[in-house]
């Protein structure tokens, strides 16, 4: 008889705005008795090399993942890219570009920064990243250390998000292309988070039909933000639109977001082992196709 798989599929490492690094990460999986885990670093492949090592050593399966962020007329549409391949040089070309749009509005924070008397240097928020993604966390960091908040969440809702005093909005792909990319590196589109839509539900289901009609392939379902009626209303929806559906906590760890922790998908539990079972056979059947 198989073994029950646990399951998180949904999470961040130092390669974009986690804490811990990969090997980290997945140790930290074996610790919460995690059999399978998803890396899904924000614009970056690069921790999935040494995740996946790691996963070889500790005994957990990782599946190979991304978050892309799509342009949106208001809300976040961000994408999960779920069983890619970590070497995908078309995917690797762009995300370079998607990286040097994202230096040049780091650029542009810390001039803000700056302007107000903040003793801080990109320098300084670079050395806060421990990968290529340097992203909002990283600030965040760096004003806590220099006593300008008192807390990452301070550093957030005062200066980071959007009509804050530094927050720099910053080029993103369209969901479409964020769709093709990942299909392209083999993998399953996921809308991540749905209610990060910022739309009530029949209005979030007109988005999510609307994604799909542009290759969008499922929706996470299980959240660890979710009500248990979010859960259901989504699993619901899913069967109804034939749609693949996925499970994660988006842990990052204790310093971005503390009340979020590795495996608690619903609730505390983590995800059911079908989700994983389900996303593979979907991937077949498309790749199968083309």
């Amino acid at each position: 008889m198989p073994q029950e798989r646990t399951l998180d599929l949904h999470s961040h490492t130092t390669a974009s705005d986690g804490d811990h690094s990969p090997t980290e990460l997945i140790a930290h999986a074996k610790e919460v008795g995690l059999t399978a885990i998803a890396v899904t670093d924000h614009d970056t492949l690069a921790g999935l090399g040494e995740a996946i090592e790691a996963g070889k050593r500790y005994g957990v399966e990782v599946i190979p993942g991304i978050e892309l962020s799509g342009e949106i007329d208001y809300g976040q549409c961000h994408i999960l890219g779920l069983l890619v391949q970590p070497d995908s040089v078309l995917m690797k070309t762009r995300l370079h570009e998607v990286l040097h749009n994202r230096r040049l509005r780091n650029e542009k924070i810390m001039a803000k920064i700056q302007a107000q008397g903040v003793d801080a240097t990109l320098e300084e928020v670079e050395a806060e990243s421990g990968g290529e993604v340097i992203a909002r966390p990283h600030f965040a960091k760096v004003l806590l250390k220099k006593g300008f908040v008192s807390s990452m969440q301070e550093a957030f809702d005062k200066h980071l998000t959007p009509g804050g005093t530094f927050y720099v909005d910053r080029v993103r792909l369209s969901p479409e292309e964020c769709i093709a990319l990942i299909h392209q590196a083999g993998g399953v589109a996921i809308l991540a988070h749905p209610n990060n839509l910022k739309r009530d539900p029949l209005a979030t289901e007109a988005k999510i039909c609307e994604l799909m009609a542009v290759g969008l392939d499922g929706f996470e379902a299980r959240y660890n933000l979710h009500t248990p009626e979010d859960n259901n209303r989504y699993l619901e929806l899913a069967e109804r639109l034939g749609a693949v559906t996925s499970g994660g906590s988006d842990f990052h760890g204790s310093s971005v977001k503390p009340k979020v922790f590795l495996g608690h998908v619903e609730g505390e539990k983590p995800a059911p082992n079908t989700v994983l079972d389900a996303l593979k056979a979907y991937q077949e059947q498309r790749l199968s196709r083309l």
